[in-house]
C-alpha cells in the first residue's frame, strides 16, 4: 500500500498490510527552509506514513510591558507556514502532511513565562509548578486580562488554521498541556480554556487528520473532549498511566499512540514491535501506530531506525 492508502484504511477501520506510522522529534531551525528540509529527510529516510511538521517557532510576544496585551494576528507562526508550503511541495504527494499547533492555554502558558520575573529562574519541574501556580492565581484574579489574552491567541491560530489548509494540510496536531490537575481542576479548564480549544477543533472539524494530543493527561479530565472535533486521539500511555483499552471505552475514533516516548531511545526493535501490537490489540481497526509525543531530539540514526523496523521496513 502507499503511505495515503495505508492511513486511509486505518481510519476507517479496514484491513492494512500493516499499522500506518508516524514518529517525530522537534528541529528548532532557524528557517523555514531548514525545517523543511529536516522532515522531508526524516521521512524519506524512516518511511513514515504521515509527516508530522512540528513548529517551533515563537508566537509573537506583546510589545507592551503587559503579556495579556494581545491582537489578533493573520498568523503568528509565517515561518511555519512557509515550512508547510515547503514540504507539500518536497513530498509532492507522496504522503499526508500535518501541522503542529499549541492550545491556546499552553501558548499564553508560555507568553506568561517569557516575562522578566521568570528570566532567571532555573528550569526544572519544581520551578514550572510554581509558575503554573502563578498563572492560575493571574487567571482567577485577571478574568478580563486573561480573557482577552485566550481571545487573541484563539482568533490568531484560526487565522493561522485556514492559511495550513489552503497550503495542503490534512489537519494539525493540537496540543492540550492542561489536562491535569497540576493546571487546576476539571472545573477550572471547563472554565477558562475549554472553549477556547473547543473552537480551535471546529475550525479544524473538515480535516483528515487533525490530531487530539493529550501532553498531560488525568482521568478526571477525559470526557472534556468527546464533543470535540478530532479524527485521531493521541496521548502518552507512559506519562499518563491509562491504557489504550480504557480510552477506547470512551473514544470510537482512531487512536495514535502507545509506544514509550519517554525511553524511546532504550528500546530494542522488538520492544517496539511488541507495544505497537499490544496498542493496536486494544484500540482495535482504527489505529495508528506511533509515540506518545515527541521522541528526544537527540535519538541516533540507530536508534530511530529500530521504529521502521518493527514492521519489517
Amino acid at each position: 500500500m502507499s503511505h495515503k492508502e495505508r492511513v486511509d484504511r486505518a481510519l476507517l477501520g479496514q484491513d492494512v498490510d500493516r499499522p500506518p506510522y508516524t514518529f517525530y522529534h522537534h528541529y528548532a531551525r532557524p528557517t523555514a527552509q531548514l525545517e523543511a528540509q529536516d522532515h522531508l529527510d526524516f521521512h524519506r529516510a524512516y518511511k513514515t506514513d504521515i509527516v508530522k511538521v512540528m513548529n517551533d517557532f515563537e508566537y509573537p510576544k506583546s510589545t507592551t510591558d503587559r503579556w495579556y496585551d494581545l491582537k489578533p494576528l493573520d498568523s503568528p507562526y509565517p515561518n511555519q507556514l512557509e515550512t508547510l508550503r515547503r514540504v507539500r511541495d518536497g513530498l509532492d504527494g507522496d504522503a499526508y502532511f500535518i501541522d503542529t499547533i499549541y492550545g491556546p492555554y499552553m501558548t499564553a502558558m508560555i507568553l506568561y513565562q517569557s516575562q522578566p520575573q521568570f528570566a532567571n529562574q532555573p528550569k526544572s519541574d519544581d520551578v514550572q509548578d510554581e509558575q503554573i501556580k502563578s498563572l492560575h492565581e493571574f487567571q482567577r484574579q485577571n478574568p478580563g486580562a486573561w480573557q482577552n489574552a485566550l481571545e487573541a491567541i484563539t482568533r490568531s491560530t484560526i487565522n493561522h488554521i485556514r492559511q495550513s489548509k489552503e497550503i495542503g494540510a490534512s489537519g494539525a496536531l493540537v496540543s492540550i498541556f492542561n489536562a491535569e490537575s497540576k493546571f487546576g481542576s476539571v472545573k477550572d479548564y471547563k472554565k477558562y480554556t475549554r472553549p477556547y480549544d473547543k473552537r480551535v477543533f471546529d475550525a479544524l472539524a473538515d480535516t483528515k487528520l487533525t490530531v487530539l494530543h493529550l501532553h498531560y493527561l488525568e482521568r478526571p479530565y477525559l470526557d472534556q473532549f468527546k464533543d470535540f472535533k478530532a479524527p485521531v486521539l493521541q496521548y502518552s500511555v507512559k506519562t499518563s498511566g491509562i491504557p489504550i483499552s480504557e480510552v477506547r471505552r470512551k473514544y470510537s475514533q482512531p487512536i495514535l499512540g502507545g509506544v514509550d516516548e519517554i525511553d524511546y531511545r532504550k528500546l530494542t526493535t522488538e520492544e517496539i514491535r511488541s507495544q505497537w501490537k499490544e496498542a493496536r490489540s486494544q484500540a482495535g481497526a482504527k489505529y495508528l501506530a506511533g509515540p506518545g509525543c515527541s521522541i528526544p531530539n537527540d535519538s541516533t540514526p540507530e536508534e530511530l531506525a529500530r521504529f521502521p523496523k518493527s514492521f519489517g521496513i
